[in-house]
C-alpha cells in the first residue's frame, strides 16, 4: 500500500472518533489512536511553561497502551527545544538518547525514535507541541510526518477551542457575578422604595396618637383637673403610647428583613388594611385621590400561617402601587374624564385566604402579561421602574407558601389573585343581604 493511501486512512480515522466526545476527552482519543495507527509506545502532548518558556509541562502522557501522570521537564538538552524553535515537524528516527545524552526522560523511556510538531493559535502565537516516542527506530517516515503534523494541528485546534470555551466560561462566570450583584442593588433598592413609603404613612399613623398623647400630657399639667378626668387623660396616655409602640415595632420588622423566621399566625386582614391605608394615605395625587372610587370588602380577624409578615405587606403595597400608576396613567391620558376605581376583596375560599386587587387602569397588553413577574421585565419608561417589583413579589409570596396569579386586558383592567393556605377564620364573616 502506497504511503499517500496509508496517510489517508490513518487520518480518517480521526473523524470516526465519537462524535459525542469534546475536550479532553476528545483529544485522549486522538492520542490513543495516533499511538496505535502508528505503532509507537509514548505520546505526550505539552506545552511551555511562560514565560521563560524554559520547560515543558505535559497536558497528556501515554506510556505503552495508558495514560499515565504528567511531568514538568527542562527544556534545555532535549529535542523539544528544536520542536518549539521550528514550525514543521522535528524528526530524530533513530539513536535519539546518543544525539541528546542530558535528557534524562529520553534515558528513562528509553526511547530510541522521536518525533515532535508544534501547534500554533491563528495568529502564530505557540501552544505546544505533540511528541511521538517508540524504543525502536522509525520506520515509514513520510507517513509518520504527515500524520504527525495533521494530528497536531487537530489536537491545536482543539486546544484553541477549549480555550475559547474557558475564555467564554469566565467572562459568562464575571458576568453572572455583576448580574447578581446588580440584582441585589436593584433589590435592595425596591426594598427601600417600599419601606420609604410605608414609614411616611407611619408618619402621619405616629402623628395621630402622639397629638392624643401631648394634649392629654397637657391636661394631667392642669392645676383644675378633676379626677375623673385625670383617670381618661392617663388611660388616653397609654392606650397611644401602645399604639404608637405597635407602629414603631412594625416598622422596625420592615427594617430588618429577619430570615429564617418561623411561621406564625398574623392577622392578615389587619395587615391588608393597614397596607392599603398606609399607601393611599401617603400618595400625593390629589385629583386622583378626588376622583377615585374605592371598593374595599375585607372579611375581618382572618389568620394565615406566614413566614414573613412585613414582607407580605410589601407584597399588598407593591400590588396597590402597581394598580395606582396604572390609574393615574390612565387618568392623565383621558384628560380627566375618566373614573379611576380600585376593587380590594379579601375573603376565605375552600380553606385558603383569597386577595383580589383590581383596577380599570392601562391593563397589560396580552404578549408582556406571562413575562411582567420575570426578573428586570418591566412595562415602565425608562427610568420609572427597574422590573423587579413583580418578580420580588412573586418570590414574597411563595416564599410563604402562597400563589399568584395575574389577570388583565389592555386598557380595560387588571386583577392580581393571591391566595394563601392555613386559614384561620376568627369570625363569622356578616351575611350578604
Amino acid at each position: 500500500m502506497d504511503t499517500s493511501r496509508n496517510v489517508l486512512e490513518v487520518i480518517r480515522g480521526i473523524y470516526n472518533v465519537d462524535q459525542l466526545l469534546s475536550g479532553r476527552e476528545y483529544i485522549r482519543e486522538l492520542i490513543h489512536r495516533l499511538a496505535n495507527a502508528l505503532n509507537v509506545k509514548y505520546v505526550m502532548v505539552g506545552h511551555a511553561i511562560k514565560p521563560q518558556e524554559k520547560s515543558v509541562q505535559t497536558d497528556y502522557l501515554y506510556s505503552d497502551g495508558k495514560f499515565i501522570d504528567n511531568v514538568t521537564y527542562e527544556l534545555e538538552g532535549t529535542p523539544c527545544t528544536d520542536v518549539l524553535c521550528g514550525t514543521r515537524v522535528n524528526c530524530y528516527s533513530s539513536d535519539v538518547q546518543q544525539k541528546f545524552p542530558r535528557d534524562k526522560m529520553l534515558k528513562d523511556m528509553n526511547a530510541q525514535s522521536y518525533m515532535g510538531s508544534p501547534f500554533f493559535s491563528p495568529d502564530g502565537e505557540l501552544l505546544g507541541l505533540l511528541v511521538v516516542m517508540d524504543d525502536q527506530p522509525f520506520k515509514e517516515l513520510e507517513l509518520m510526518t504527515s500524520v504527525v503534523e495533521f494530528f497536531a494541528a487537530r489536537i491545536g485546534a482543539e486546544y484553541r477551542r477549549l480555550d475559547v470555551e474557558e475564555t467564554l466560561k469566565q467572562h459568562n462566570e464575571d458576568l453572572e457575578k455583576l448580574v447578581q450583584e446588580r440584582t441585589m442593588q436593584l433589590i435592595s433598592q425596591e426594598k427601600l422604595a417600599t419601606i420609604g413609603r410605608i414609614t411616611l404613612g407611619i408618619a402621619h399613623e405616629l402623628k395621630n396618637p402622639l397629638n392624643i398623647i401631648i394634649n392629654a400630657s397637657e391636661l394631667l399639667m392642669s392645676t383644675e383637673i378633676d379626677s375623673e378626668s385625670r383617670t381618661r387623660a392617663l388611660d388616653m396616655i397609654y392606650q397611644y403610647g401602645v399604639r404608637a409602640n405597635d407602629i414603631i415595632t412594625s416598622m422596625l420588622k420592615q427594617a430588618r428583613q429577619e430570615e429564617n423566621m418561623q411561621p406564625e399566625r398574623i392577622d392578615i386582614s389587619t395587615l391588608l388594611n393597614h397596607a392599603l391605608d398606609v399607601f393611599l394615605r401617603s400618595r400625593n395625587d390629589i385629583n386622583l385621590k378626588s376622583k377615585l372610587r374605592k371598593s374595599i370588602h375585607i372579611t375581618p380577624q382572618v389568620e394565615v400561617n406566614l413566614i414573613d409578615s412585613p414582607g407580605v405587606e410589601r407584597v399588598f403595597i407593591n400590588v396597590i402601587d402597581n394598580a395606582v400608576y396604572a390609574l393615574s396613567e390612565k387618568l392623565q391620558r383621558s384628560g380627566g374624564s375618566f373614573i379611576p376605581e380600585l376593587k380590594v376583596d379579601l375573603h376565605v375560599e375552600r380553606s385558603r385566604c383569597q386577595i383580589r386587587i383590581r383596577d380599570n387602569g392601562t391593563g397589560i397588553p396580552q404578549n408582556h402579561l406571562l413575562h411582567v413577574c420575570d426578573e428586570f421585565y418591566t412595562t415602565k419608561p425608562p427610568g420609572e421602574g427597574t422590573g423587579l417589583g413583580l418578580w420580588v413579589t412573586k418570590q414574597m409570596v411563595e416564599k410563604n407558601r402562597g400563589t399568584i396569579d395575574i389577570y388583565s386586558k389592555e386598557n380595560e383592567y387588571t386583577e392580581v389573585v393571591i391566595e394563601f393556605p392555613d386559614v384561620f377564620l376568627l369570625a363569622e364573616p356578616e351575611a350578604t343581604p
